[in-house]
Parts: structure tokens; sequence; C-alpha cells
């Protein structure tokens, strides 16, 4: 380790876990990734990157203790969080770092076990953050590949002017930050917590950030390419929901759902390269500016808890300006294009399925309802032209 990294104010004490908690959208999956990728590297420095692969959520989830959707998650054994906690203890590196933004769904109850089972002396909590505004579109359209049927602009209402009971219930468990912050810092104190605020403009920022408190050499962690994560357009994000109505429609069992659109279809269509003119989802200028009012308060409750901030706390506020696409959100362009590439994703799983037939049949029907909805939307647009 260099002496500058040895004098740097952010570098954590020896012997500590870097818990990183999330919550999601804030660069975990970057942050992940490029600890992965360096993790040779990071422990010929003193640093392990704890866990058996980029993301062990399995074993996060079991000891969060959020509740799966039924018929759908099965809650992993609490033996794969063990084993996880056991690699921090038995760890004899200065330094361990932990990362899942699953941690942010943690109860008071499940954060002091997660602490408890990771030894207190060493935790160390980091939060990254980005603004409120910016998370929202990610974060409906990942609700989405997960089976939400509800458009964004009702998902928005819900959120920020409703209840998301019943909607999604589990997203300001995560995205009220100041309770997040304060929940944690309750468990191991102000002084143990970190808040790193991420900068848009400069996405090597945070990578350059952890290597700072884990006294990583710079350069150590780098950025690498995930097209599996990228941000949906606004066209495929509607066809993936249009296929969780048809898929529901066709008395799809919840399971069967998430298997055939999540893990196969979505999943498929996110290493489609989409044309950069192609429309992106646009927050309303209502709910950029309801996000602000909610984001200023919780930067009021930050910035009195007594943790450390790294960054401008102040830019979590920012509320970029609407810029909305013609036309409802009912009216999203579902091109041929888009449905082949859902329907061949949903066909590739079939064929490799041991339950062949029966998903290829699955594909089949769903991949037909999509089409069909496609010809549907085309037909009106032409009718639309010649009047």
């Amino acid at each position: 380790m260099d002496t500058t990294a040895a004098t740097d104010p952010l570098l954590l004490p020896e012997a500590s876990c870097l818990l990183h908690i999330g919550p999601p959208k804030t660069g975990t999956t970057s942050l992940q990734a490029a600890f992965w990728a360096a993790r040779e590297a990071a422990l010929a420095q003193g640093v392990r990157y704890a866990g058996w692969s980029r993301h062990t959520g399995e074993a996060v989830t079991a000891v969060a203790r959020f509740t799966p959707v039924p018929g759908v998650d099965e809650p992993p054994t609490i033996r794969l969080w063990r084993d996880l906690a056991n690699e921090v203890r038995r760890a004899r590196e200065p330094r361990v770092v932990l990362s899942s933004e699953f941690f942010s769904y943690a109860t008071d109850a499940a954060a002091r076990r997660i602490v408890g089972d990771l030894e207190p002396a060493r935790a160390h909590v980091v939060v990254t953050l980005r603004p409120l505004a910016r998370i929202l579109p990610s974060a409906w359209q990942q609700y989405v590949k997960n089976g939400l049927r509800i458009g964004y602009d009702a998902w928005l209402e819900a959120m920020l002017n409703g209840s998301p009971d019943g909607v999604t219930p589990l997203f300001w468990q995560q995205e009220r930050h100041d309770a997040l912050v304060a929940r944690w810092a309750g468990v191991v104190g102000a002084g143990r917590v970190t808040v790193v605020v991420a900068d848009d403009r400069d996405h090597g920022w945070l990578l350059r950030t952890f290597e700072r408190l884990t006294g990583l050499r710079e350069g150590t962690l780098t950025r690498v390419a995930d097209l599996a994560n990228r941000s949906l357009t606004r066209a495929e994000v509607e066809a993936i929901r249009a296929l969780n109505e048809r898929a529901r429609a066709e008395g799809f069992t919840p399971l069967r759902i998430d298997r055939i659109v999540r893990a196969d279809a979505a999943r498929y269509l996110m290493t489609r390269v989409p044309d950069p003119a192609e429309p992106r989802i646009s927050t309303p200028q209502w709910a950029l500016d309801r996000a602000g009012e909610i984001a200023r308060e919780m930067v009021a409750g930050i910035a009195t808890s007594g943790v450390r901030v790294v960054g401008d706390l102040a830019a979590l506020t920012s509320v970029p300006e609407s810029r909305p696409e013609p036309g409802p959100e009912a009216d999203a362009p579902l091109s041929p294009e888009i449905a082949a590439w859902l329907a061949m994703g949903m066909y590739r799983a079939g064929h490799r399925s041991l339950d062949v037939d029966l998903d290829r049949v699955a594909a089949t029907r769903l991949a037909s309802a999509l089409v069909r909805r496609v010809r549907r939307a085309a037909t009106r647009r032409l009718r639309m032209l010649r009047h």
C-alpha cells in the first residue's frame, strides 16, 4: 500500500468490513462488477471481496428476510448467509468488502443480526446515493421486468402521491434514504456510516472513492461493460409490460411468468443494442418536482444525522427538466423487431429447458399474443394517418 493511501482521511481502519448496502440503482452493479473483476489484484493489496460470485444476493436475501413474492421467490437457505459471514470473520486481510443492494431491504432487527454476524467492531456501513428523480424510471423498469403490469404514470402516482401498498411496497424501504441511513446508523453508530453521493457526470468517481475507502491503488477498479444491466428504451419496457399482461390473461402462474418473462425473454432482450434515437422513459415534470421535494426532506435528515458524507449532498436534490415524448405511454411503439427479440428469448429458454414441450408452447402462445398486439397498434396508427 502506498503512503498516500495510508494517510488518506477516507481510508477505513485495518480489520474493517466495508458493508456496502446500496440501495439499488446507485451504481451497485458497476461496483460489484469492478470488484469481482479485480478481486485477485485487490487481494494482493490486502482487500478481500467477499463472496463466491459478483453478487451473493441469495445469501443476503436469506438474512435480510424481505417478503418474497408468493409462488415466485423461494426463500434461500440461511446457510448461504452463514457461509458468507464465516468468510468475512475468518478473513485475515486488512480490509474486507461485502456489497449487496439487498442489504437495504433489512429491517432494524435484520440489520442488527447482519452486523452481529459480521462482528460489530469491524462493520463500517457505506451507502451510495443518487438523486431520487433519476432513480424513478430505473426502478419502475426493474419492477416491470419482475412482473409489474401498471404503467409508469400510475406507478408514479402511487409512489409519490398515494400508497405503495399492493403495488411495490418495498420501494420506500430502500429509497427513503434518510430513514435508510438512520436505520443502519442506529445499529453501528453514526461514526461508522459513510454516505457516498454518486456523480452522474463522472462514472469513475465512485470507483476511485471505494479505492480510497479500502486503500487500493488508483486504477485497480475499472468499469466493466455490462449490457445485461443497461436501461430499457420506452418501447422495450412497454413490450415487457404487455407480455406481463398477456401472460396473466393467459392464466400463467407467477412462477411461470417470472421464469419466462423476466429470466428468459427480458434477459435476452437486454442483450439487444438499441438505436440511440429510440425514445427513453420520460418522467413527467410533476413527478420530478415531487421527487425533488422528498429529496430535500431526505437530505435535511442525512445532514443532521452525524454520518460522514463524501460528495455533494445537495446534488441529491437536483431536478432535471422533463423531456416528454409525443403521445401517451400506451401508444409507445411495439416494433416487430422488439417482439421478435422477446419471442426468441422465450424460444431459446424453452429449447434449453428439460420441460421443452411445455416451455415451447408457453413461448409460442405469449409470442403470438405480443405479435397480435403489435399488429393492432400498427393498424391503429395507419388509420390515424389516413384521417
